[in-house]
């Protein structure tokens, strides 16, 4: 990701690590706006964005879908990712309702 702004670094179990790499918000095509981010695993790249409508919400929903997607991997699912030695890791939780 060229323009990655922030990014956070959380541990896999077997000493491995995974990292979130977030773009800062850009005008989107409508008038909204977009927030890229990538997720690097050790075996594979995600990468998508979120879409809000100013900067602010779209790098809220950006956290909370790279939240989503961490915590509903296969590795997530197992329980085998930290932050900090935590399971917390430290992001917006996604809303369960529609």
């Amino acid at each position: 990701m060229k323009d990655a702004f922030i990014e956070r670094r959380y541990e896999l179990r077997g000493g491995l690590e995974v990292l979130v790499r977030l773009e800062g918000p850009r005008p989107g095509e409508r008038g909204d706006f977009r927030c890229d981010y990538e997720i690097v695993w050790p075996d594979r790249v995600r990468r998508f964005y979120a879409g809000g409508v100013d900067e602010v919400q779209a790098l809220y929903l950006a956290m909370k879908s790279v939240h989503a997607e961490l915590l509903f991997s296969p590795e997530g699912r197992r329980g085998e990712i930290t932050w900090l030695g935590s399971s917390d890791l430290g992001l917006p939780v996604a809303d369960s309702t529609a």
